[in-house]
């Protein structure tokens, strides 16, 4: 058991990382009946500029396109555009930047690295989020707006902050949920 030891310490650290993959779940509309426009919306170019997009692009892709549908902005929001469509139709695509930082107060939180590891309960830890929504907004190819969303977010950990995460994904959920709000409402007042 001796052995394992080492290998226990190493995998309970790997957990301690903030995961940024928190994709913020559609909330459910009941107004679906009073639609804003009676026009389809393509979601065309999707992309999430970050080292590790392929992971959770779809999730985005899936997630905006259940916020735009409980929102009851559009009569239909599709992912790619049917070849057989001669109407009119809205077409978005998106950009979005996200940035995570941890910084540690160490005059503090020294003992929990050396001599008291892992016993040290005093681990000053922020997390700052933000994320940056770029869209453009098509009307058969024609651009009618393109705006850039920003939204900052920010938790504090004070005890046991190198190994609790719980509290800044929660942040990072909220955030972005934050922005998608923020982006649909954008969305609307250009109807």
């Amino acid at each position: 058991m001796k052995q394992f030891l080492p290998l226990f310490g190493i995998l309970f650290l790997l957990q301690c990382a903030t995961d940024l993959r928190q994709v913020p779940p559609p909330t459910i509309n009941g107004n679906t009946d009073r639609i804003k426009s009676k026009l389809n919306l393509v979601i065309g170019k999707f992309e999430i500029l970050s080292a590790d997009r392929g992971v959770y692009t779809d999730a985005w892709r899936k997630s905006f396109k259940g916020h735009l549908q409980s929102a009851a902005l559009f009569s239909n929001v599709l992912t790619e555009l049917e070849p057989n469509s001669l109407k009119e139709f809205y077409t978005i695509d998106i950009e979005m930047k996200t940035n995570y930082d941890d910084k540690y107060n160490w005059w503090i939180s020294w003992p929990a690295l050396w001599p008291f590891t892992a016993i040290w309960p005093i681990q000053y830890r922020i997390g700052e989020y933000s994320v940056e929504f770029q869209y453009k907004l098509f009307l058969n190819q024609n651009l009618v707006k393109e705006e850039t969303i920003v939204k900052k977010g920010n938790a504090l950990e004070y005890l046991y902050g190198f190994y609790q995460v719980r509290k800044f994904q929660r942040m990072v959920e909220e955030t972005n949920l934050e922005a998608v709000n923020s982006c649909i409402k954008s969305i609307e007042e250009s109807l």
